[in-house]
């Protein structure tokens, strides 16, 4: 025994699976054995590469479709709060100028002035 495992029929367990073609397990009957090893051939080499590099590129073009909705998201919110921003200061205008108007008509007393009873004119000959 070279630091095998020994199963409970007697038999070496080594790197292999053993698997029969029955549900019992047992001297004499038909063993499949399954190897660990994988070999892959050429032509899947070429398949699982063609699968890789195209799930990449899906997944690049996702990000990439992801970041130019995004920056248009971005685009049409900064052109909106430019237009507000103008609306905003064209009100602050209007509401200087309506402000000042009414200044103007609140600021001259109607009542405190007196009519004209005698009119005194200068001679311009002196």
């Amino acid at each position: 025994m070279r630091g095998e495992i020994v199963n409970d029929f007697g038999g070496f367990v080594g790197r292999d699976f053993v698997v029969t073609r029955s549900n019992r397990m047992g001297r004499g009957r038909k063993k499949t054995t399954i190897s660990k090893s994988i070999v892959i051939g050429p032509s899947a080499i070429k398949f699982v590469t063609l699968t890789i590099v195209a799930v990449l590129a899906v997944v690049y073009l996702s990000q990439s479709t992801a970041g130019a909705n995004q920056s248009i998201q971005v685009r049409d919110i900064q052109s909106t709060k430019d237009r507000l921003g103008l609306e905003e200061e064209r009100l602050q205008a209007e509401q200087t100028r309506l402000q000042s108007l009414r200044n103007i008509d609140s600021g001259t007393p109607k009542d405190t002035m007196q009519p004209v009873s005698n009119v005194n004119y200068i001679d311009g000959a002196n």
